[in-house]
């Protein structure tokens, strides 16, 4: 019967349109061709793998499993950013506001934590019981960081976000990316990973 496969189809097919899905934080900032979330979703998933392949403190199999749904309910949800308010004022000065920390209000982070849980529910609504827990869970776990493997996934998404800004301003010298630069140094805490974000700054500082 394939109606048994009905709930697998329902999740590949929405996760699909985060093949379509531009991240809006470049987008705002005018990068031209701007990655997709699925696009920084493979990259975080790769850089999980190398990070986490020789390390016994970290189980691989979990971590890659978070990476991949760390962002899967934007294909519903949209996404969203810290910006988003300061950015709809009518007298919003861009150039200013890239230049802040990202810190999302109680009251978006909220709202986009609630629009993301009712998203992910929805996607897996027709999954087997054990594989809908294992998504939900999987995105739960990411959002609470309190596991070795939410935090080196997290820490992973902040690492491959400011790899990819200052690809884009290799290309877009006038590019500003101050705000992720903050919020990587802030979210990037584990001794191994900020040596990683030095070689990462050490080899653009040379280019």
């Amino acid at each position: 019967m394939t109606d048994r496969w009905d709930g697998v189809l329902d999740v590949l097919a929405q996760a699909g349109a985060l093949k379509r899905l531009v991240r809006q934080g470049w987008v705002d900032r005018g990068v031209e061709e701007p990655e997709s979330v699925a696009d920084h979703s493979y990259r975080v998933a790769l850089l999980v793998l190398l990070l986490a392949a020789d390390d016994p403190a970290i189980n691989l199999t979990r971590a890659l499993t978070l990476a991949l749904v760390h962002d899967l309910p934007e294909a519903i949800a949209g996404d969203a950013t810290p910006f988003d308010h300061a950015l709809a004022s009518p007298d919003a000065a861009p150039e200013e506001i890239f230049r802040q920390p990202p810190v999302y209000s109680e009251e978006a982070d909220r709202a986009k934590r609630a629009a993301e849980e009712a998203a992910i529910r929805q996607m897996t609504e027709r999954l087997p019981p054990r594989l809908a827990d294992l998504i939900v869970g999987a995105w739960e776990e990411y959002e609470a960081g309190a596991t070795p493997e939410a935090r080196l996934v997290r820490q992973a998404d902040k690492l491959e976000t400011w790899l990819q800004a200052l690809e884009y301003r290799a290309v877009q010298p006038d590019l500003i990316i101050e705000s992720f630069r903050i919020g990587t140094q802030e979210a990037v805490t584990d001794p191994r990973l900020r040596d990683l974000l030095a070689a990462i700054q050490a080899r653009f500082s040379h280019e």
